[in-house]
């Protein structure tokens, strides 16, 4: 018999609590089986009540719960509590209780997105726990110059979520944050990477245009490399799949996805000929904000190659 969970998702705050929700349970073991939108109170507590001894435990999210309307009292025994082998997430845009008998408010967990600001002594800690569950190597001046600047904590999610990205593996700096979260560089620089992978040429040059009036060039680069290295990869061991690049040079799905749009728009040879000029010239080979780049990289393409022989 299934668990319901009714969340209240409206706002940012809110559908964040419902990827929230997803990750605790997927630590409970809890594996994603599909997404719905309204339908029948009926065939959806049926479908919860089915399936084998040996079945997963598993959720399903029902958008627009709304258009199932109010409870059926009838269907209250067929509920169950916490450790129920199926959930499922009814996702409201407004508070539901009301549609629910105070009998079978009993059996429903009601979740709600809170708006509370953090206070400024909780603020720093909270945003490294929330940087390290996102895999996102954040520093201990970075975690400090984002708590001085910002309280909401969707706010603080969506730049950790972006700075992460930006990053590429790499630690956000101090530096980092100064230079990309709190002005025009962030959305910039973001934006010439994304057009760059994509081949999007006349925002390129539009991006660049800004970018050229910056005092030094190190961030462009760097980033710029970042973001083509796991093309690299790609093109160098094409064999082995996006997963094991993942692996090897410990980066999140994005960068990845926008290689992959890199390899669509430029040969390999052209990008592998476009990084050695980057790891080539003496900019690089100097310390830049983000830390060292030059020896650190070329040991980890030494190192896929030592992987990809021992392996083959």
């Amino acid at each position: 018999m299934p668990r319901l969970k009714a969340l209240t998702t409206s706002g940012a705050a809110g559908r964040q609590l419902l990827e929230d929700t997803l990750a605790a349970l997927a630590v409970d073991g809890y594996a994603r089986s599909g997404v719905s939108e309204g339908g029948d109170w009926s065939a959806l507590i049926s479908a919860g009540r089915t399936g084998s001894l040996f079945d997963e435990k598993r959720v399903t999210v029902v958008e627009g719960a709304e258009l199932l309307g109010p409870f059926p009292d009838a269907l209250e025994p067929f509920l169950e509590e916490e450790g129920a082998a199926e959930v499922i997430l009814l996702v409201y845009e407004s508070a539901p209780t009301k549609l629910f008998s105070p009998e079978t408010r009993r059996k429903v967990g009601f979740l709600r997105a809170g708006t509370t600001s953090l206070a400024p002594w909780e603020r720093k800690g909270w945003i490294m726990t929330l940087a390290k569950g996102m895999n996102v190597r954040l520093s201990d001046d970075g975690a400090a110059f984002l708590a001085e600047m910002l309280d909401d904590p969707g706010e603080l999610r969506s730049e950790v979520d972006k700075l992460g990205r930006y990053a590429a593996g790499e630690v956000v700096t101090g530096d980092m944050v100064k230079n990309l979260s709190f002005d025009e560089g962030k959305s910039r620089m973001l934006s010439f990477l994304d057009a760059f992978c994509t081949g999007r040429a006349e925002e390129i040059f539009s991006c660049l245009e800004h970018l050229k009036k910056d005092d030094s060039i190190l961030p462009l680069v760097t980033a710029l490399y970042n973001r083509i290295r796991p093309a690299l990869y790609l093109g160098l061991f094409p064999d082995r799949g996006g997963d094991w690049v993942r692996l090897v040079l410990q980066i999140k799905e994005y960068p990845l996805k926008m290689s992959r749009e890199a390899l669509r728009h430029y040969s390999a040879r052209a990008l592998s000929d476009l990084a050695s000029g980057l790891l080539g010239g003496r900019l690089v080979r100097l310390r830049s904000p983000f830390g060292p780049v030059h020896g650190k990289r070329r040991k980890q393409i030494k190192k896929a190659e030592r992987t990809s022989v021992r392996s083959a």
